[in-house]
């Protein structure tokens, strides 16, 4: 997966980027909502491993809703081996399912055997959903603080821009980074999110920004220019931009997602 890092990066930086406008829901990730046993797998799988390790790990999963086509499938697979959660049966993990609040007290539990996070509910609840920015609280409380770390990231470019960088990869304050899940994360956004190294653990937020600050100019005409961003090079066209290279410039982002220099 890695290997790929410096290719899309030269690509980024010998072709440039186009400027398409993107759209996403704003605001708390998963408030009200249930968290899936897919999502809280990877969560918790990269709690104990890095993404290579994750990759590099035998299959020894036999779910027969999952297979290796899956994103989460790696996931809980990783999960699975380090003895950390198992299906709901022997045959079935069902990873669209939601998790309980017993199973999240238990996986809490699990994750860190001091356990501090002691989750309050009712006992005659404990068979509901735990939504999911509750469990992410509590998950954030509990991690690894050796492998994971709460960042606030701006996205640069997705695949919108660069088709090179698919549906896994952004562009953002971390360089070239990695994320697997339901929510597609686009550009011109700023995201508060748990990370190992330069992969996305779990989503907390995701707000709309209306500039990008600090951006070198490399390139321009008056047609376009071009400015560094971490991990390579962006495209936007702005015409009669009247910019120089080597200038510093802030661009500005309106509602419909058009680009100015500010």
């Amino acid at each position: 997966m890695f290997r790929n890092f410096f290719v899309i990066i030269m690509v980024l930086a010998f072709v440039g980027c186009g400027s398409n406008a993107n759209t996403v829901q704003t605001g708390i990730v998963g408030e009200n909502e249930p968290i899936t046993r897919a999502e809280v797998a990877r969560m918790i799988s990269l709690n104990r491993y890095n993404i290579e390790e994750i990759n590099s790990l035998e299959r020894k999963i036999t779910f027969k809703d999952t297979n290796i086509s899956k994103w989460y499938d790696k996931y809980i697979n990783a999960a699975y081996t380090a003895n950390l959660i198992a299906g709901v049966d022997n045959e079935n993990f069902d990873p669209d399912d939601y998790l309980s609040l017993r199973q999240a007290q238990f996986l809490l539990d699990k994750i860190k055997s001091q356990n501090k996070v002691k989750l309050q509910y009712k006992p005659e609840d404990k068979d509901k959903p735990i939504p999911y920015n509750i469990w992410v609280a509590a998950f954030e409380k509990d991690m690894n603080t050796e492998k994971l770390k709460t960042e606030n990231i701006t996205i640069y470019a997705d695949k919108n821009q660069c088709k090179k960088l698919g549906d896994n990869f952004i562009i953002t304050d971390l360089g070239l980074t990695y994320y697997d899940g339901n929510e597609k994360l686009t550009s011109a956004n700023e995201i508060s999110a748990i990370v190992n190294n330069r992969v996305i653990v779990a989503l907390k937020s995701v707000n709309s920004i209306n500039e990008y600050d600090n951006l070198e100019v490399v390139e321009a005409n008056d047609k376009y220019l071009k400015v560094k961003i971490p991990g390579g090079i962006r495209k936007f066209q702005i015409k009669d931009n009247n910019v120089s290279v080597g200038d510093k410039i802030k661009i500005g982002i309106d509602s419909k997602g058009e680009y100015s220099i500010k």
